[in-house]
């Protein structure tokens, strides 16, 4: 293990060469706010809410994927990094139809938080209102595409932890959707385990069990890397 010195908000930090930012600041009690990562599985820097300044760069940069290097500076926060956190934060609300108060994960949801922690009191772009489906063909579960935010964790725990594939992503810009099976009803993948991984893995009410009803959604995402974790430990 390379063993390299860090400096973060002013302070010196000792880390693993191969560590992202992100982790380094999380084993560190360093807040960072974040979307689409979710612990035991891959990160792909898809929300940018977890963007930092490094000294010597003039670009904001994703911690959840920036490896650090020795003797970087880091800056986790600042007036430049809340301004795109909101930013970013306002324009999820904007691109899809979220109705907190008739969702199923009211009261638990991620974006819901991180709207409350950033302190918006209101969206400054327009909506888009898109013309989105739901997918009510899988006999347990639904797919309700205005409340997904495209963070791909539901992606990335179907192939890396369940194995199944069964989720991908098709089309560009406002028309990207997640899609099963190479976009054929839910209900008739032949990859589909019905394990329920996605459902926890989601952030938002955009996959839920047709048992429940406004507010009553619960998940447990960590639950997901529990399991990987005692993966390991058989291995």
């Amino acid at each position: 293990m390379n063993i390299i010195e860090i400096n973060i908000n002013g302070n010196a930090i000792k880390a693993d060469a191969g560590q992202t930012i992100l982790e380094v600041c999380r084993q560190n009690d360093i807040e960072i706010l974040t979307m689409c990562h979710m612990d035991g599985i891959s990160d792909v820097g898809a929300c940018r809410l977890c963007l930092v300044q490094i000294e010597g760069s003039n670009k904001l940069m994703p911690a959840c994927t920036t490896k650090v290097m020795p003797n970087m500076a880091i800056t986790t926060t600042n007036e430049r990094i809340k301004k795109y956190q909101k930013i970013t934060t306002e324009l999820l609300h904007a691109e899809r139809n979220h109705t907190c108060a008739v969702c199923v994960a009211n009261g638990h949801c991620e974006l819901q938080d991180m709207t409350a922690k950033l302190e918006i009191t209101h969206i400054r772009y327009p909506h888009l209102f898109p013309d989105c489906d739901m997918d009510t063909s899988h006999p347990w579960y639904i797919m309700d595409h205005n409340r997904c935010i495209m963070c791909t964790r539901c992606v990335r725990v179907c192939k890396e932890v369940e194995g199944a594939h069964n989720w991908d992503v098709m089309g560009r810009g406002h028309e990207v959707r997640i899609i099963s099976d190479y976009h054929t009803p839910w209900g008739e993948s032949e990859t589909c385990t019905s394990c329920g991984k996605c459902l926890h893995a989601c952030p938002v009410g955009a996959i839920w069990p047709k048992a429940i009803s406004q507010g009553q959604l619960v998940k447990n995402p960590g639950m997901i890397n529990d399991l990987v974790e005692k993966r390991k430990m058989n291995l």
